[in-house]
C-alpha cells in the first residue's frame, strides 16, 4: 500500500481524490493520524487540501480522534494559504471537544475574519462555525451576535452560498430558541 500522503497526491485539488479512502484507513488505524497531520504542512497544495478533507471526514465520524491534536489544529487554523484547507479546518474546529473559553472566543473572532475570504465556500462554513462555536454554555452574547450575523447574511450576504447557509442556520437557531415542553 502506498504511503498515506502519497495516496493523496496528484490530480486536481478541486477533486477529493482518495481522501475518503485515507480517512477510512485512519478510522480503522488511528495511529495513522500523525502521518496524516504532516500533510497539512506539505509543499504540495493538492496534498494539503486533501489532507484537510480527510481530517474533516475523520472529525465528522470520530471527533475524539482529533482531540490529542487540538493544539496543533488550533495553531494551524489561521495559517492556510489555500481556501480548500481553510474551508475544511472551519468544519473541523467546532467538533473539537474541550475548547477553553479563550480558544472558543479566538476561533469565533477568526471565523468573523474568514467571512471576508474571497471564497464563498469559506464564508459559508465560517458562518456555520461561528454559530456552532457560540452554542456552548456561557456564550450568550456570542450566540446573540451570531444570530444577528446570520440574519444579515441571509438578507445581504454577498454570495448565494453564504445566503443559503444563513437561511439554514436561521432555521436551526429558531428550533433551538423554541421552548421545549408538553
Amino acid at each position: 500500500m502506498p504511503a498515506l500522503l502519497d495516496q493523496l497526491a496528484g490530480g486536481d485539488l478541486r477533486t477529493p481524490g482518495r481522501s475518503a479512502e485515507v480517512a477510512a484507513q485512519v478510522l480503522v488505524q488511528p495511529a495513522l493520524l500523525d502521518g496524516l497531520l504532516d500533510g497539512l504542512a506539505d509543499e504540495d497544495e493538492v496534498i494539503r487540501g486533501r489532507t484537510a478533507d480527510a481530517l474533516e471526514r475523520v472529525s465528522a465520524a470520530r471527533p475524539d480522534l482529533l482531540q490529542p491534536y487540538k493544539r496543533e489544529l488550533l495553531g494551524r487554523i489561521g495559517e492556510p494559504d489555500h481556501w480548500v484547507v481553510r474551508s475544511h479546518l472551519c468544519q473541523i474546529v467546532p467538533r473539537l471537544g474541550n475548547l477553553t473559553a479563550r480558544e472558543r472566543r479566538r476561533l469565533i473572532e477568526l471565523m468573523y475574519r474568514f467571512l471576508a475570504d474571497p471564497s464563498s465556500i469559506v464564508k459559508a462554513v465560517a458562518l456555520d462555525a461561528c454559530v456552532q462555536l457560540s452554542l456552548a454554555p456561557g456564550f450568550d452574547d456570542e450566540r446573540t451576535a451570531a444570530a444577528a450575523l446570520v440574519e444579515d447574511c441571509a438578507a445581504h450576504g454577498d454570495t448565494a452560498a453564504l445566503r443559503a447557509r444563513a437561511r439554514i442556520l436561521r432555521q436551526r437557531l429558531a428550533k433551538l430558541a423554541r421552548p421545549s415542553g408538553p
